[in-house]
């Protein structure tokens, strides 16, 4: 069975460059059909007893994670809540993340890589060191260009990395403008880290007709 999950998103309550309410979040990824949301506030995680309350009960699941910003770019980052700085070096944010058990994802990694008067390689691109430290690459990215979701595909086709879609949405008409598929339903952060891990996933951009599985 098919498990629909929007892994980027952001609300007021953490993010201070949003325009959504929690609350609108919510309600937002119900009518769109999505099974689960991640909040990956910048450089914060919420906290449990918040996080539950907006959740409530039933559809659809609400798990938090964080996007923490590196000097190699933005991660998003789940399952190590709790023992995350605010940014740092990327090593260093693994380490913390292998320790807590969690899974690092290289969120919109192409993000500003094009620039006037230049045509960067696929071979530039899988240069950055920061595909070492991750466990998955977002291929898929809700504010990216379809130019950089293209080259994103030509570069995570080369990667034994798994290859995920978020919104990065900041307000309520853009959640679940492309998400993640899981093979297996999810019930906890922990089957989420879980599930990116084994690779059964497939990314999903609907408005651009993409979509695109990377088997490890």
């Amino acid at each position: 069975m098919a498990f629909t999950v929007d892994l980027h998103t952001h609300t007021r309550h953490g993010s201070s460059c949003s325009y959504m309410e929690p609350a609108d979040l919510v309600r937002r990824a119900r009518s769109v059909g999505l099974d689960a949301v991640c909040i990956t506030e910048h450089n914060a995680a919420w906290d449990e007893p918040s996080l539950r309350a907006l959740a409530g009960e039933g559809s659809p699941l609400v798990f938090t994670g964080v996007e923490v910003s590196t000097e190699l770019g933005d991660v998003l980052v789940f399952g190590a809540n709790g023992v995350l700085r605010s940014g740092g070096r990327a090593a260093e944010v693994r380490a913390h993340v292998v320790e807590a058990g969690g899974i690092m994802i290289a969120a919109h990694p192409f993000r500003g890589f094009f620039v006037p008067g230049a045509l960067p390689s696929v071979e530039e691109a899988l240069a950055n060191p920061l595909f070492s430290l991750v466990d998955a690459v977002e291929v898929f990215n809700g504010v990216g260009s379809r130019r950089e979701q293209d080259f994103a595909i030509e570069v995570v086709t080369r990667l034994t990395l798994p290859a995920v879609a978020g919104s990065d949405s900041h307000a309520p008409h853009t959640l679940g403008c492309c998400y993640t598929v899981f093979e297996r339903p999810l019930a906890t952060v922990q089957d989420l880290v879980g599930e990116l891990r084994s690779g059964r996933v497939k990314a999903v951009h609907p408005l651009l007709d993409l979509e695109f599985a990377r088997k490890v």
